[in-house]
């Protein structure tokens, strides 16, 4: 059996952010939600720290995995 650290009722959402337009979204955090609005909530309030201009989450399981550091683009 697999070890995860998230309950089968909650997904883990990545958070990412830009501090000016022109800048490139850069990861800034994760966050454990139930559903997309609790996510959004708990984004805001654990990310709220910096001006950013832009802010999106994305549930991770949704995010494609192409290579890594280390392995082949193949």
């Amino acid at each position: 059996m697999a070890y995860s650290r998230v309950h089968a009722n909650v997904r883990e959402y990545d958070v990412f952010a830009r501090k000016a337009r022109v800048e490139p979204l850069r990861q800034v955090g994760s966050v454990v939600a139930p559903d997309d609005d609790l996510a959004m909530a708990y984004a805001r309030a654990t990310y709220d720290e910096e001006r950013w201009v832009e802010m999106m989450i994305v549930p991770r399981d949704a995010v494609i995995r192409l290579w890594g550091p280390g392995e082949s683009e193949t």
